[in-house]
């Protein structure tokens, strides 16, 4: 919602700037216009933009993850253009950081926000004709040298606290977490505007619910050639003539309401149908009528119970555990993802079950093609404004007004986004002024208490403001009150149990696990000595909290013992390979028991957004995603656990094992739970099939102990001699399908079994259509951690247990003929690959092949 529009007859008003752009790194202060750096252009790089400094030097193939050392570096970006005299504004949507901007050596504009939008008036700046546009990208040393007031408290995420006086992102300047790629140049797109019969300002586009129906508000202001006769707002089949008033200035207030009857509302995809209603505005002059498209807009109500320090989101009246993860951009060199690849992840997000992802002011404000795309996904949006941390000079009247606009400007161009729902103030302000001892008066400060609230309200009234990540409870950072950045179960060791006993209502950041990628990937760094170990080069990717003797590899091999009673550091240099696949199955494990436990029946906690999406750099990072958009193990445990149906264990000690079915999708759900208690690895002691129905948007609880013919210390609390039963499984399936859709595991003692040579594995192969084909498991004796490597096809699901005597499915997205497609299967107690091979002619039957030999 920029305010710039197509006409339905004539050419587009606003193109974007296409230009053989150049590019010249040169020491800072080195030349004070583009001209004297006529040599340097000659030796530099020609790019593309959108881009920055290192993105463009990736595109010429000479980036590596190494610190250039950007704050000492002039960048200038210049171009050859020939302005006409009809091109009335050149519009800039983003430039990192503090900038300088020239035509023919005249200076036009200096910037300082790179959250902000710059415009020039080309009219009243008289620039037209052939010249050159040249964009200097000051290095920051000298801003980052001056003296200011010091800061109340100093943070260790940034090394440089004068960076609070500068409106850039942290990225690239985080020690510990983030690699040194600081954001330097144009990220986002350059707009040349040129006249048009109508031109649109100020637009205010809103959408609530009264009662069953739908009600749009629109507001804008038009300057136009000929009077404007006519406005009418257009939204799905419905129209509305608008009000035209006159203004002071010649020109014309366009306001007024549309009625939708009854609406299909947006809802997350876990609980509904993201219905979206396309909008456009028609205005009529004496030349005709012009199309103004509005984008696509949802009506959806958003409310927030804080009631006795809960925080539960509720999203048209109904409550909705929020899952999902803290975004990472999807390019992190350019910061400006193309849309396909933000769809890439955003589905893979989706597929997950994620129904909320948070933007952490660590970062930056997204593109268009972000909140787009969660809009037609039906994912959840907290955004977080772009702070972080550090004690903001919100104060100084410069910096505090620019804020607001940065603020205004964000919720402006995103007015129309259904998927925004909570707008959080900043990310750890309020715990970072807490944990250093600072008074309760010095945990936030008028801006995120008042100014900010009330921008959001008067722009985003449909949304939630919150006012910092986390806080809510005694102390901010405490996690059973409120929102928390919950790490009991992670950083500080806790056992598992306590992701319970502390008592969260809602987390939106946690679970931060150094969480190993696929070989693939490893593979591509062996070469340069990055293979895990404690190599200085793979342990630089290994997240950790800036100052610690500690990173978060140590973490996940704390975990690793706990599970399964195994030495990490003997495995990682005797027994390497294990230790790998130990590790990929050990946070998968935990986050998934965690998440069991927050999202069990008659749990307190309404959300949890696990620390996050995409690894920002090759290596084990805390990301569900490695660095090159591949899936790691745990993200198939953490789909498993987010999905919309599930079923799932918790164990309650004395009281046995509870099973929870939870429906969180908008129909009724109907199946049967099937529970079997196995003991070694193939003989079953119990063996039930009940059925169940679960009404839509709720959950049910069934005692193990309640299901079984006499008592059988389902969660071995007693301990009366040995377990009688090594593995309890739970499946559901819901009528009309023929496997499961969901299913879990407890081990009531030991979590690995003795090795298997032949655990009588029976594989079956069935097309599904759409270049979709079904992989059908069973095995005659337990398999623990299946892993299955897949060339010729993309695996849906993986890293998972096999139960005996259970079918379990595998969807396969093939990128190459059936035939072609080569399956290697292994797990953690199996002696020897597996080869599978769908046979060349696939028909609609299944075809099996026996004891994992080819077919």
């Amino acid at each position: 919602m920029n305010g710039h529009y197509t006409s339905a007859t004539a050419a587009p008003s606003l193109q974007a700037l296409q230009a053989a752009w150049q590019m010249a790194i040169v020491h800072a202060g080195r030349y004070a216009l583009a001209s004297e750096a006529e040599q340097e252009f000659l030796n530099g790089y020609p790019v593309q933009l959108p881009c920055t400094a290192l993105s463009a030097l990736a595109q010429a193939g000479e980036f590596q993850f190494q610190d250039l050392q950007l704050d000492d570096k002039d960048v200038w970006f210049r171009c050859q253009l020939d302005l006409p005299a009809e091109a009335q504004f050149l519009h800039f949507d983003g430039l990192a950081t503090h900038t300088e901007i020239f035509w023919n050596d005249r200076l036009l504009l200096r910037t300082d926000n790179m959250f902000l939008r710059y415009t020039l008036n080309l009219q009243e700046l008289e620039v037209h004709g052939q010249g050159t546009l040249a964009i200097r990208c000051c290095a920051l040393n000298a801003e980052l040298a001056k003296k200011r007031p010091r800061p109340r408290w100093k943070t260790r995420l940034v090394e440089q606290q004068q960076l609070r006086w500068l409106r850039t992102s942290l990225l690239g300047r985080m020690p510990g977490w983030s690699p040194p790629v600081p954001p330097v140049g144009p990220y986002r797109d350059i707009w040349i505007e040129y006249a048009a019969p109508v031109r649109l300002s100020e637009v205010q586009l809103q959408t609530r619910l009264s009662a069953q129906d739908g009600v749009v508000s629109f507001s804008a202001r038009c300057v136009s050639d000929e009077p404007l006769l006519q406005a009418s707002l257009h939204v799905g089949s419905y129209t509305q003539q608008l009000d035209l008033h006159q203004t002071s200035d010649c020109g014309t207030a366009i306001q007024g309401e549309l009625l939708f009857p009854s609406p299909q509302l947006w809802w997350p995809h876990t609980h509904g149908r993201p219905q979206l209603y396309t909008a456009c505005l028609a205005l009529t002059t004496a030349r005709g009528q012009s199309l103004i498209a509005l984008g696509e807009l949802g009506f959806r109500h958003i409310h927030v119970d804080t009631r006795d320090g809960n925080f539960s989101l509720h999203v048209n009246d109904v409550p909705v555990f929020c899952r999902g993860a803290c975004w990472t951009p999807a390019d992190l060199l350019s910061l400006n993802a193309s849309e396909e690849k933000q769809r890439q992840m955003l589905t893979l997000a989706r597929d997950a079950g994620m129904n909320m992802l948070r933007v952490v002011g660590t970062m930056v404000y997204e593109n268009a093609h972000f909140y787009r795309l969660c809009d037609e996904l039906g994912i959840l949006v907290w955004q977080d404004f772009m702070f972080a941390n550090m004690d903001y000079p919100v104060a100084d009247l410069a910096f505090g007004l620019q804020v607001c606009q940065e603020a205004k400007s964000f919720l402006s161009r995103t007015q129309t986004s259904a998927c925004l729902a909570v707008l959080c103030g900043n990310s750890e302000i309020e715990q970072q002024a807490a944990m250093l001892g600072q008074p309760r008066e010095n945990w936030s400060n008028p801006f995120f208490s008042e100014s900010l609230p009330q921008i959001c309200q008067e722009l985003r009234p449909d949304c939630i403001y919150w006012p910092s990540s986390p806080s809510g409870g005694v102390m901010p950072f405490q996690v059973d009150s409120g929102v928390a950045h919950y790490f009991g179960v992670g950083a500080y060791l806790r056992p598992l149990d306590d992701a319970r006993r502390s008592g969260v209502r809602f987390t939106s950041e946690c679970l931060g696990f150094s969480n190993m990628p696929e070989d693939s990937l490893l593979d591509s760094m062996s070469g340069q000595g990055d293979f895990p170990g404690l190599h200085p080069s793979w342990k630089k990717a290994v997240p950790r909290d800036h100052g610690t003797g500690w990173d978060f590899e140590d973490v996940r091999d704390h975990y690793l013992q706990q599970l399964y009673g195994l030495d990490p550091a003997r495995l990682r240099y005797a027994e390497r390979e294990r230790y790998i696949a130990l590790s990929r199955l050990t946070s998968g494990e935990v986050m998934a028991q965690a998440l069991h436990e927050w999202r069990r029946h008659g749990s307190a906690c309404h959300g949890a957004l696990i620390w996050f999406w995409r690894d920002l750099w090759a290596g084990a990072g805390w990301g569900l995603v490695d660095a090159s958009g591949q899936p790691k193990a745990a993200y198939y445990f953490v789909k498993r656990a987010m999905a919309a149906q599930l079923v799932f264990f918790t164990d309650e000690g004395l009281n046995g094992l509870a099973i929870h079915v939870r429906n969180d999708a908008a129909s009724s759900l109907h199946g049967s739970l099937h529970l079997r208690l196995t003991r070694h690895a193939d003989t079953n002691i119990a063996d039930i099939s009940v059925p169940v129905q679960v009404a839509p948007h709720s959950s049910i609880m069934l005692r193990a102990d309640a299901l079984l013919p006499h008592f059988m210390d389902t969660s071995y609390a007693y301990r009366f001699g040995p377990p009688g039963h090594h593995l309890a499984s739970v499946h559901l399936t819901r009528d009309g399908e023929s496997t499961a859709c969901s299913h879990d595991h407890h081990f009531p003692a030991a979590r690995l079994a003795g090795m298997e040579s032949d655990a009588g594995l029976d594989a079956g192969w069935q097309p599904e259509g759409n270049g979709m084909l079904r992989l059908h498991l069973s095995c005659r004796r337990f398999l623990h951690g299946v892993q299955l490597q897949v060339s010729g096809a993309d695996a849906l699901d993986n890293y998972f247990h096999l139960s005996p005597g259970v079918v379990y499915t595998v969807r396969l997205r093939l990128h190459a003929a059936p035939g072609q497609v080569k399956v290697q299967l292994q797990a953690m107690n199996l002696l020897s690959v597996q080869r599978l091979r769908p046979p060349a002619e696939t028909s609609t039957s299944i075809h099996h092949a026996h004891n994992g030999s080819q077919v």
